[in-house]
């Protein structure tokens, strides 16, 4: 070998990490080597018994060459990446499809990773459940916006780009490699995803629709301020409608409408029959007509989750979703404020 073997240099202190990864190599070299001279050994021995031991032995130094390995993978992310690029360039030249752990775990880690991100945007997710939607390819859609001109016409057509929303995040490399990672990173990110996802919508559900002004939002003034501005969304579209709504609005809606007897938020419910959305990604009220010749929600990525690779220590990976909201009747959508 012509490298210099990290274990012969004079010291005084333990290895750097570079040693580390140096010693690591030099140490799967020699398994390797080991067995190589073990199955040449056995290749040349008649007895059976004897021939036994010595592939037995080789077998133990292909696992040690294993560990070792595994040891370096941690310490050396581009070794990892440089592996899977082999393996690649192998099956691009070949067709030969190599199998390791490195891909496996990589698979499994992934696949975990996935399905919490998959499953806390599902719990998360408020508007998503009540609005229409609609799967599209490309990267535009085209918005008919839509009224009343002796019979129902299309009175424009609007093109608009459909935004990619993303967020990253990271996990230790010796994380992944061990199993002790925190599945919660992939879930706090597909919280964050669903927050600017729902932050998206009801910013374009209320850029330039006609504002209701509430005095206050307690009792009578509420309900009359909501239903002032049903009364002019119910003179565009039949419904059903719907109400989305912050928590802090909600909450006063708990009360008893001193002259029905019964609380606000039931008499509301036998209204919205399109959905009372109670979401904390609002300032505002904004009461529509919860059907698609309104508005629909256009799909242009689903929610995704993929590694992107190596940043020091540690893997970075990219989860991502592309929609905005096709408004197709404005008039249909009052905001109370």
């Amino acid at each position: 070998m012509l490298a210099i073997n990290p274990t012969l240099i004079s010291r005084d202190k333990p290895y750097s990490k570079e040693e580390l990864m140096e010693a690591l190599r030099l140490a799967a070299i020699a398994e390797l080597d080991a067995v190589n001279l073990y199955e040449q050994m056995a290749r040349y021995t008649e007895d059976e018994r004897f021939k036994k031991v010595f592939l037995d032995v080789a077998a133990e130094e292909k696992v040690h060459v294993g560990e070792f390995m595994s040891l370096l993978f941690n310490l050396d992310p581009e070794q990892v990446e440089k592996f899977r690029e082999g393996f690649k360039e192998v099956e691009e030249l070949t067709g030969i499809k190599t199998e390791s752990n490195v891909e496996k775990n990589n698979s499994s880690y992934l696949n975990v990773l996935k399905r919490a991100f998959v499953e806390s945007v599902e719990r998360s997710r408020v508007l998503m459940k009540y609005l229409p939607k609609t799967k599209v390819v490309g990267q535009s859609v085209r918005v008919d916006v839509i009224g009343l001109q002796d019979g129902v016409r299309v009175l424009e057509h609007v093109y608009k780009a459909i935004p990619l929303l993303t967020e990253k995040f990271y996990v230790g490399i010796r994380e992944l490699t061990d199993g002790s990672y925190d599945v919660a990173l992939a879930a706090k990110a597909g919280e964050i995803l669903v927050r600017r996802e729902e932050k998206l919508v009801v910013d374009e559900m209320i850029s330039n629709r006609k504002v209701v002004k509430v005095p206050s939002w307690e009792g009578d003034d509420a309900l009359n301020s909501i239903m002032s501005a049903l009364s002019e969304v119910s003179k565009v579209s039949s419904g059903p409608f719907a109400i989305i709504i912050n928590p802090e609005r909600f909450s006063k809606l708990l009360k008893v409408h001193e002259k029905s007897g019964k609380m606000l938020i039931e008499i509301l419910k036998e209204i919205f029959r399109g959905g009372i959305i109670v979401t904390p990604n609002t300032e505002k009220a904004i009461v529509f007509a919860n059907t698609p010749s309104v508005l629909d929600v256009v799909v242009g990525q689903e929610i995704d989750l993929k590694e992107l690779g190596p940043e020091g220590e540690q893997i970075a990976f990219l989860v991502s979703e592309a929609l905005t909201v096709r408004v197709k009747n404005p008039s249909a959508i009052v905001v109370l404020e």
